[in-house]
């Protein structure tokens, strides 16, 4: 987090992957909490909204790389954000023949390589 506050790296964040993470924390830990993490997603410093306008451009081109139609509005705001890492615990996405266009990392590559920051191993990658 000190190299997104420092402004070193920007975070991209799109309106499909807010709703997604805030339908998950309504489930299963109610409104409340899903408002709290709606504020924290939309305070992230140094971070970029891609919306679905400028997300869904690129579907046609990346649509027949993406086996699951749930991960390509994510993968569509990558391009859109023209980010350099993708980081995710998914690892059927990381397998997919999108692959060869996208820079996956797990969260503890991203905290080790990028950050150089010793990141720890947790519960499935989160």
């Amino acid at each position: 987090m000190q190299e997104i506050k420092k402004g070193k790296l920007k975070v991209v964040l799109s309106d499909y992957l807010i709703d997604e993470v805030l339908s998950w924390f309504k489930i299963h830990k109610g409104k409340d909490f899903a408002s709290l993490v709606r504020l924290y997603m939309m305070s992230i410093p140094s971070s970029e909204m891609v919306n679905d306008f400028e997300w869904s451009v690129f579907i046609d081109d990346w649509k027949y790389f993406v086996a699951d139609i749930d991960d390509l509005p994510h993968i569509c705001s990558y391009f859109a954000g023209e980010a350099e890492y993708f980081v995710t615990a998914n690892r059927r996405l990381t397998e997919m023949k999108i692959k060869e266009h996208v820079k996956f990392m797990s969260a503890k590559e991203f905290i080790n390589d990028v950050c150089g920051i010793d990141g720890i191993d947790t519960v499935k990658g989160i």
